[in-house]
């Protein structure tokens, strides 16, 4: 692949990346085998919560190879989960957890500042 063809390729899975972002209330970027990304799955299954779930390593899917890069570059996070909630990324499952708890503390910054999060948390 030519650089020409890797840029365009890349620049492809950054568009595809904010558009999933954009669209998507909860999203779970993911692999086959992680289970920091099954839980994260069935956390939101347990409050009935609908996510989608994104499996980087399975092209299946029709994604770009290059989808994982652009998830790595844009949060700066080389680890999945990588989670985002109504286009703001949360980070992974423990992040996620610490954002359930912080969502239940009323004043909290998080409440505060992005009640469609916590809503979404909230059982």
């Amino acid at each position: 692949m030519s650089q020409e063809q890797a840029e365009k390729e890349f620049d492809s899975a950054m568009g595809s990346l904010e558009t999933m972002v954009r669209n998507e209330p909860c999203l779970i970027f993911s692999t086959t085998v992680c289970p920091w990304c099954d839980r994260a799955a069935e956390f939101f299954q347990s409050i009935n919560r609908q996510c989608r779930k994104v499996e980087l390593n399975d092209q299946a899917e029709g994604q770009s190879p290059m989808l994982g890069t652009a998830v790595a570059l844009a949060t700066q996070q080389r680890t999945v989960p990588n989670i985002f909630l109504f286009g703001k990324h949360v980070g992974g499952f423990d992040r996620l957890m610490a954002s359930v708890e912080q969502c239940k503390l009323k004043d909290s910054a998080l409440a505060l500042q992005h009640a469609d999060v916590c809503g979404f948390l909230s059982e």
